[in-house]
């Protein structure tokens, strides 16, 4: 068992009765896409979030953080947001949802310790919601759907922690298999499986490390006024129902939606489109198709939806340096997340692996930041132990 049983019963002298494993992910298409019901393409990967519970003797929650060393005391007669609370507030949402729904929460110990890279963006607070629903489920409600875990997962974050519901992150979490993609229906709330290449390929995650103050604010601008353009759309009687079936003409044809913001919408119909693409190159065998598809994806978050930076940008044209013309090799690479920083992935052959990583050498010279790489795998969902 994990090495998080024993810390666990040293920091309460209580034994785990559940303990859960859920890793972390990164979107490869269409992160921007959820609030007009797109698509999106996620992987989830080898580095996971672990979760222990066991029950307490009075009404109250402690959840402790290995990796942060830090410890919280939760008072279950005033279960609200706290922003000291920080991190804890996950669980303190996921808990709330529950008994919002009519689900008793006894008082509980949580041990959380996350081996997800932190600060890159790779999903920790969401699994750790995840974690927290998958235990609170198998010890009190036992007979819940996932349709329903999955709600009050969403619910935790739009009304506890007023954010956007992340489904795609949910969605991964929970149905990820070792070896595939994971591609979301945000209109049908579904989840299917996408075959990744196996051989022969390395996937490297790279850090820009770039200060990601602004980025959350910059981003919440930019979903701002694609949801207010979204929503001018669906006001015009000539916009079809499904915005799937949206096309840059209509979208030209309405007056009222700002240049900068119509091209950032035209980039967000372009990018759910990219994900049945870039499914059906993979369903194909065509790697060739799916490379150009993630590149010209890169290409849209820098010009159109603008929320690259010249650190991420220079971290994709190394990967891209990798390319041979005509060759039917997968290589690609993207940034990834909310942008301004933060991470890039790349697809590359594993025997220009070692070859990337001395061209990043130059990174820290040029912008002043360690870069930091990891190598991920397609990995499984979310597990109980």
């Amino acid at each position: 068992m994990h090495k998080i049983v024993p810390i666990h019963a040293g920091e309460y002298d209580a034994e785990p009765e559940i303990t859960v494993k859920v890793p972390g992910r990164f979107q490869l298409l269409g992160e921007h896409t959820w609030f007009a019901k797109g698509n999106s393409l996620a992987m989830a990967i080898d580095h996971a979030l672990w979760l222990t519970v066991s029950e307490r003797p009075d009404p109250n929650y402690r959840v402790y953080s290995v990796a942060l060393n830090e410890r919280k005391k939760i008072s279950a007669s005033n279960l609200k947001y706290r922003k000291e609370d920080r991190w804890a507030n996950s669980i303190k949402a996921v808990i709330s949802s529950f008994m919002e729904y009519g689900i008793h929460i006894p008082g509980l110990n949580f041990t959380v310790l996350s081996e997800i890279p932190p600060d890159a963006g790779l999903g920790t607070p969401n699994a750790m919601k995840v974690a927290a629903a998958l235990a609170l489920r198998k010890q009190y409600a036992p007979n819940l759907t996932d349709a329903v875990l999955v709600a009050l997962i969403e619910r935790a974050n739009t009304h506890f922690l007023k954010t956007h519901a992340h489904r795609a992150d949910i969605l991964t979490a929970l149905y990820a298999k070792a070896g595939h993609l994971v591609r979301i229906d945000h209109n049908k709330v579904t989840a299917d499986l996408v075959a990744f290449p196996d051989g022969g390929y390395s996937i490297i995650l790279t850090d820009s490390r770039v200060p990601r103050l602004l980025a959350r604010e910059e981003l919440a601008l930019r979903i701002h006024e694609c949801i207010r353009a979204y929503e001018i759309v669906r006001a015009d009687p000539d916009s079809p129902s499904d915005f799937n079936q949206l096309t840059e003409s209509i979208l030209e044809e309405i007056t009222d939606i700002p240049e900068s913001v119509r091209r950032r919408v035209i980039f967000i119909i372009r990018e759910s489109e990219s994900v049945r693409e870039a499914v059906h190159a993979l369903s194909s065998k065509d790697l060739f198709s799916f490379s150009r598809i993630i590149n010209r994806s890169h290409e849209g978050l820098r010009d159109r939806f603008e929320i690259s930076c010249p650190e991420l940008d220079w971290l994709v044209k190394r990967a891209l340096e990798f390319i041979i013309p005509d060759s039917p090799d997968l290589v690609c690479s993207r940034m990834t997340g909310r942008g301004f920083g933060g991470c890039t992935y790349a697809v590359i052959r594993t025997a220009d692996e070692e070859n990337y990583g001395r061209k990043l050498e130059e990174y820290e010279r040029i912008f002043g930041f360690k870069p930091v790489r990891y190598k991920v795998t397609p990995s499984d969902g979310a597990q109980i132990m």
